[in-house]
């Protein structure tokens, strides 16, 4: 009686020893996103600061003053930031999985060699859950919460054929637009495997922002009424620490997937192992 190969230590999860079941890929993604957390924390933390940027500055400093131009410029701003961000923390948790030692200089001079097109791979590979959370955000206050979740699952299949189009750019040196169509054709076929790691993972998230979220109702009414900025500040600070966690996870859970579907379109195709 033989039992399905096991697989390696995180040092040295990549490449894939077989096809992996999509627990077996949350499974190898949590291990590599623990391997990789303490040096990939303080750019996750960055990354969501800035993305929660534009919310602090509009919002708490400048309520009453906002200008189109402004916002544009700002989100333009936190577009470029965010995608060399995650760019680096992608090749820091690829090297991680390779069992190589990342290095910042040669992780800076790939992120500025190639920080115009990762513009491009960046929208294409997650533009669409930004779109999502942007109009989730303009919505809220029409919609319930349950009627925008609902609205949110069919969006979720073409999220899952583009979204590993962020390591296929930033692991396999393609370029923005080969890794949006290589993302497309390992993921045409396999898409249920992606959209079922994408919703256990933005779970496993939603737990830790629900149980931050149960701790800042709890502080509000000690805070009073008159504490409002004070508790928006709280609550963008929760948003902060559970981001500078998520990301990383879900990057991780990208890479693995992403090695995955290459593992089986390679051997459907009969090439490689």
């Amino acid at each position: 009686m033989t039992s399905a190969q096991p697989l390696r230590a995180p040092a040295g999860l990549l490449p894939l020893p077989r096809p992996l079941m999509t627990g077996e890929v949350l499974d190898a993604a949590f291990r590599l996103f623990r391997a990789g957390l303490l040096r990939t924390l303080p750019y996750s933390g960055l990354a969501v600061l800035v993305i929660e940027l534009p919310t602090l500055y509009v919002d708490v400093m400048f309520r009453g003053k906002r200008e189109l131009w402004f916002e544009v410029l700002g989100y333009f701003i936190v577009l470029a930031l965010s995608a060399a961000l995650l760019g680096v923390i992608t090749l820091r948790l690829h090297a991680i999985s390779r069992g190589l030692r990342p290095r910042f200089r040669g992780e800076l001079m790939m992120v500025l060699r190639r920080w115009p097109s990762a513009l491009i791979a960046t929208i294409g590979a997650v533009g669409l859950p930004l779109l999502l959370f942007r109009f989730g955000s303009v919505f809220n206050n029409v919609l319930p919460t349950a009627a925008l979740l609902v609205l949110a699952v069919p969006l979720l299949w073409p999220t899952s054929l583009v979204v590993v189009a962020l390591p296929a750019f930033w692991c396999d040196g393609q370029g923005p637009f080969a890794a949006i169509v290589q993302a497309i054709r390992v993921s045409r076929r396999q898409s249920w495997r992606i959209v079922g790691a994408l919703v256990a993972t933005v779970c496993m998230i939603a737990v830790f922002y629900l149980l931050a979220a149960m701790v800042v109702g709890m502080l509000s009414p000690l805070l009073g009424r008159a504490d409002l900025v004070l508790l928006a500040i709280v609550s963008s600070m929760v948003a902060l620490v559970v981001g500078a966690f998520g990301v990383p996870f879900v990057l991780a859970m990208l890479i693995v997937a992403y090695e995955d579907l290459k593992l089986r379109e390679q051997r459907r195709g009969g090439v490689g192992p």
